[in-house]
């Protein structure tokens, strides 16, 4: 595995590149809304400005260290940021070139083939560029759009299913357990 950071990568409606400052209000305000957040997120989040931003600061003095790959998600005809996508470590393993993965877009932009965009491109850098040897990840079973997205680009469900706990949501709910190696997503 090689850490490469999260370099500007493009598509053609797409530039993914490291979250900049100009980046966190926006991307906190896609998050407040209901349907983006409520099978995203397993952190809490603050619905006050002034208490997040501190968190969003600390994660934005990280965005460009080598071993983060995470991408604001910027619609290149409007040159604004719309979501997120990035390939993170998995909490409790010590293998680094396994990884999960997550996106979230502004809801007016769900169902345009954007996500599957943005998670494609991240997809062919992370096995390509930076040599990761597998994703492990899951979706909500609820959560169709996203895990139709991963079955598009190739990931395949192992059959488990676990329990996730969403913050917006009060229990947890079952999720689809998916991987792809990279010997899978390079066919």
């Amino acid at each position: 595995m090689k850490y490469i950071g999260s370099k500007v990568l493009e598509t053609d409606n797409l530039i993914l590149r490291p979250t900049q400052e100009e980046d966190l209000k926006v991307l906190w305000e896609i998050l407040l809304d209901e349907n983006v957040s409520r099978y995203y997120l397993t952190s809490k989040i603050n619905s006050d400005w002034e208490e997040e931003k501190k968190w969003q600061y600390k994660k934005l003095s990280h965005a460009l260290d080598k071993d983060i790959f995470q991408w604001s998600i910027v619609l290149r005809s409007e040159n604004r940021c719309i979501g997120q996508v990035s390939c993170q470590k998995i909490e409790g393993t010590s293998d680094d070139s396994v990884r999960d993965v997550g996106w979230f877009l502004e809801s007016k932009f769900h169902g345009h083939g954007l996500g599957s965009e943005a998670a494609k491109r991240m997809l062919d850098y992370m096995f390509n560029d930076v040599e990761i040897r597998k994703i492990e990840t899951s979706a909500a079973i609820v959560n169709a759009p996203s895990w139709k997205i991963m079955e598009k680009l190739g990931f395949h469900r192992t059959g488990e299913i676990n329990k996730c706990k969403y913050t917006m949501l009060p229990d947890p709910v079952d999720c689809y357990c998916y991987e792809i190696t990279s010997e899978e997503y390079m066919k």
